[in-house]
């Protein structure tokens, strides 16, 4: 699976410093309520992209114990010049995370679970939780093809993504990988601007219009509509 990711990130990425620091930032907003407190605690990113995260964490949160593992060496080469040394070539996540046994105290997976094959999306997930340790926290964030507006596009604008979630299906997915304490929710645009505050009150009225909508047809049903989503899971 590897080379079709060999220039993935120069291709599809974006470049924007700016915007990459503002990403970042925003993974705290979603979901910083799960991050250790302690600044020693051992940290995992899966899928790192442009290392923009792992540095964040490291230069203004002043976390001291990241890692990050991809099967890109593009990715790696990247991350490594971000954050010297903290980021491995890998040929098998599932294999890697298996000899890490309740080695990490988070495990973050960004937009990386949709890339990987459906039939190995149980495998790896049982494999995050063997590298957490006791008590650990597995966070996660997919794009939400159950989206009214953007969910097809989450699912299919990239060639990459092998399969889409939607809050039930993640939720299904991490308990039959034996999480406990599941909590899946929506990831929406943190309202810290003029136009982001716009931005996202366009975007939580569409939201709410189409759940009504969906009420009609599956009334008791419940369901996230943001484009995001996240989830937390313990070990």
């Amino acid at each position: 699976m590897g080379g079709e990711y060999d220039q993935y990130l120069s291709k599809y990425y974006s470049q924007d410093t700016a915007r990459l620091e503002w990403n970042a930032a925003t993974v705290l907003d979603h979901h910083g309520s799960h991050f250790p407190a302690d600044k020693d605690s051992a940290i995992l990113e899966l899928g790192p992209g442009t290392g923009t995260l792992m540095g964040f964490l490291h230069n203004h949160l002043g976390y001291r114990n990241i890692k990050g593992v991809d099967i890109s060496p593009e990715v790696v080469s990247v991350c490594n010049k971000i954050l010297p040394g903290s980021t491995e070539l890998v040929e098998d996540s599932a294999a890697y995370l298996e000899n890490q046994q309740e080695k990490f105290n988070l495990i973050l997976m960004l937009h990386t679970l949709e890339h990987v094959p459906k039939d190995q999306v149980l495998p790896l997930l049982k494999a995050i939780r063997v590298a957490l340790k006791p008590g650990g926290k597995f966070v996660v964030e997919v794009p939400n093809s159950e989206h009214p507006v953007v969910g097809t596009r989450n699912r299919y604008a990239d060639f990459t993504h092998t399969i889409g979630f939607t809050d039930l299906s993640l939720k299904f997915v991490l308990q039959n990988s034996g999480f406990s304490n599941v909590a899946v929710y929506g990831c929406k645009i943190p309202r810290k601007s003029l136009p982001r505050l716009v931005q996202r009150a366009a975007q939580d009225t569409v939201e709410f219009l189409f759940s009504s909508l969906v009420r009609l047809y599956r009334p008791g049903d419940s369901m996230i509509l943001s484009s995001m989503l996240g989830a937390c899971a313990t070990k």
